[in-house]
């Protein structure tokens, strides 16, 4: 059994519907009129891309979701991340302590994939000028954050630097440590052709794609106070989501039995993340009809297809 983290993803390179052949070839019906893309809000995966690569050639065995470190008979596994363009909605719609939920959640999802238990975290806070209750609200959002992983907020730092963000802004990043034993750690080499390819439902756009998102906001003429299409939430709201941290169901999971790899959908979606966790020559076929798309896809889906 093959588990992918975060499973919804509109946004996903523009394939609708994907297809890995046995040789990893991808395949899939896309429409020549793709809208708005990544690309055209300034972010460009495929540079992304060849960075990671270049960098692979540099330090060998960087590429994984989480870094390993050989400890005995257990690996210690780190992740380090941050929250994108998604503290841009935070300023403006003054939803500050999900930011911190989502900090750790990058993190931590990216480890427990090796199996990983996180065991603490460490959080970066930089600022032009602090303001305490904002960085408070934040940074109670981290500490949520690490009790719904089971971790600790072992420490951080925070740097106030005048004149390299303006008044009211912010960023962050952080880090997370878990710890794994050698014999049952999961990394993929033991799926074979045939087995089940199972999703975890997200709680919308994570902290990914935001860069895009703010993009369709703009062009949709409408603001984060506005109510969301369909629902019972402003737009601000349903943006605003946490980041659903997986590691306490995946653990669960993990420790039933069976399952051999597992890929978190982040920046890159199913395209770039799912074959990450395969062996060479093996792929998967995913049909986004087996499951429900939650509004907040539908809804920037709907705008992201409009010619500007």
């Amino acid at each position: 059994m093959t588990m992918s983290l975060g499973a919804n993803t509109e946004l996903s390179r523009n394939f609708p519907i994907l297809s890995f052949s046995r040789d990893g070839a991808i395949a899939g019906a896309v429409s020549k009129d793709v809208g708005l893309t990544y690309k055209d809000a300034g972010v460009d995966i495929d540079a992304g891309s060849e960075l990671a690569r270049r960098i692979a050639k540099m330090a060998p065995g960087i590429g994984g979701f989480g870094g390993l470190f050989p400890l005995g008979d257990s690996y210690l596994v780190a992740g380090i991340d941050g929250v994108g363009t998604k503290v841009l909605l935070a300023f403006e719609s003054g939803f500050h302590e999900s930011i911190g939920i989502d900090l750790v959640g990058m993190s931590v999802n990216d480890i427990v994939t090796s199996g990983a238990k996180p065991l603490f975290f460490l959080d970066y806070f930089a600022t032009g000028r602090l303001d305490v209750d904002t960085a408070e609200k934040v940074i109670k959002g981290i500490v949520d954050g690490c009790q719904r992983s089971d971790c600790v907020l072992l420490g951080g730092e925070t740097a106030e630097m005048p004149g390299l963000y303006k008044d009211g802004e912010y960023d962050l990043s952080g880090c997370a440590v878990g710890i794994v034993k050698k014999d049952p750690v999961i990394d993929g080499k033991n799926i074979v052709a045939g087995e089940v390819l199972i999703g975890l439902p997200s709680s919308g756009v994570h902290s990914n794609g935001f860069s895009l998102v703010r993009r369709v906001l703009s062009q949709s003429g409408l603001s984060l106070k506005d109510q969301f299409p369909g629902g019972h939430v402003t737009i601000g709201e349903a943006l605003m989501a946490p980041t659903v941290i997986y590691v306490k169901q995946v653990l669960d999971l993990i420790s039933k039995g069976g399952v051999k790899g597992i890929a978190y959908i982040t920046g890159g979606g199913f395209t770039d993340n799912i074959p990450r966790v395969f062996p060479e020559g093996l792929g998967a076929v995913i049909d986004k009809d087996y499951w429900e798309i939650p509004m907040v896809f539908k809804w920037i889906t709907r705008w992201k297809d409009r010619r500007v």
